[in-house]
């Protein structure tokens, strides 16, 4: 299955006619953070921002942005909203999977539903703000590494300049500009437009990552205890990994363990390595791990049903807004192991602490 089928194009004034009234479009669903409402006869939260009380907020006004999914039509016939056409249909098929698992409190067998959740899954980790930020983050950093590369090698980066038609009147000023190229904290890079070229970027990733959750993953139920309860945010889909190596093998949905709380209650959990059980009912301290790993992957906001002193503490603590950050020098500490045979073994980062026995491996 594809994310968005490959003939929706055909079906582009349908999409269209469904988004025609709507401005401000969500990149977190209005019914996904309806499973976090205070209660179900009003759809508000809870949010939490860093150095602030919890605010009551409507769903409709929290994780939007005016014409977010707004492009330009490639062949210049204006702006189109058929994207947002598009996740408002799938957001109509997956609500009722949810649903069932909420209600019989079992993950879907049959592949159709399945595979409504994988692509939920995969569109809404990559189709936020967070994600088109960190993609722009990662083009930056990779430029500023090219230039410490280019740096090193004097005789190559003196011809291209030369190529491009700057010479410099002696040796010392070649060798300032190769120390400023060094030095990526003397210089900014910085990325205008290409709205619809890191969009379609995200979707075609978001393709893979839908391959992976249903080709490559174990599906778990996770289950929060009495008195005890999962938040959620607007960067919501978390990937834990382990720090101590490779980002290639550790991070990502390939390795790492993905997350999605769907309820103050229940927290669906991909691994490449399964648990014990596919529904496990967790520990305190189980659940206090997985929020603090959402606010830790959140943007600017987290979102709960209560008004909680453990959930501001944990906003204050752990909401950095770094989840766009790119560091290309994490990747330096790993060069001896990029340059050997890579047979090493690292064990799957872990959704938990393993301090319940049922997550022993």
């Amino acid at each position: 299955m594809s994310l968005i089928s490959e003939d929706f194009l055909k079906e582009k004034q349908k999409y269209e006619k469904i988004a025609q009234f709507t401005e401000r479009h969500h990149w977190v669903p209005q019914f996904y953070l309806r499973y976090f409402v205070t209660n179900k006869n009003d759809a508000q939260v809870f949010m939490y921002r860093p150095g602030s009380r919890a605010t009551l907020v409507g769903v409709a006004n929290i994780a939007t942005k005016k014409e977010l999914y707004t492009f330009e039509e490639c062949d210049g016939g204006g702006k189109t909203r058929v994207m947002e056409g598009v996740f408002s249909e799938h957001e109509g098929t997956v609500a009722p999977v949810i649903d069932k698992i909420l209600e019989e409190e079992v993950l879907p067998e049959n592949e159709i539903d399945r595979s409504h959740i994988a692509a939920f899954v995969s569109i809404l980790r990559v189709r936020g703000p967070s994600f088109t930020d960190w993609l722009k983050n990662m083009e930056i950093e990779h430029l500023k590494l090219l230039q410490q590369i280019k740096a090193e090698h004097p005789d190559s980066l003196k011809k291209e300049f030369k190529e491009a038609g700057i010479t410099f009147p002696s040796d010392e000023e070649f060798e300032e500009m190769r120390n400023f190229m060094r030095d990526p904290k003397r210089f900014t890079i910085e990325m205008k437009g290409g709205k619809g070229h890191y969009f379609k970027q995200a979707m075609e990733l978001g393709e893979g990552l839908y391959n992976i959750l249903m080709l490559e993953k174990s599906w778990h139920l996770l289950v929060a205890p009495q008195k005890r309860h999962f938040i959620t945010s607007d960067n919501p889909v978390v990937i834990q990994e382990l720090h101590d190596c490779p980002p290639h093998l550790a991070g990502g949905f390939l390795n790492g363990t993905v997350l999605l709380t769907i309820s103050p209650k229940y927290c669906l959990a991909f691994r490449r390595v399964p648990l014990q059980y596919p529904k496990i009912t967790l520990n305190r301290e189980d659940v206090n791990h997985i929020n603090k790993s959402i606010a830790n992957a959140a943007r600017r906001q987290l979102y709960s049903h209560l008004d909680s002193k453990d959930f501001a503490i944990l906003c204050n603590k752990y909401l950095s807004g770094n989840e766009s950050k790119v560091s290309i020098k994490r990747l330096a500490k790993f060069a001896l192991y990029y340059m050997s045979s890579g047979k090493h073994q690292f064990k799957e980062s872990d959704t938990l602490k393993n301090s319940s026995s049922a997550f022993k491996h």
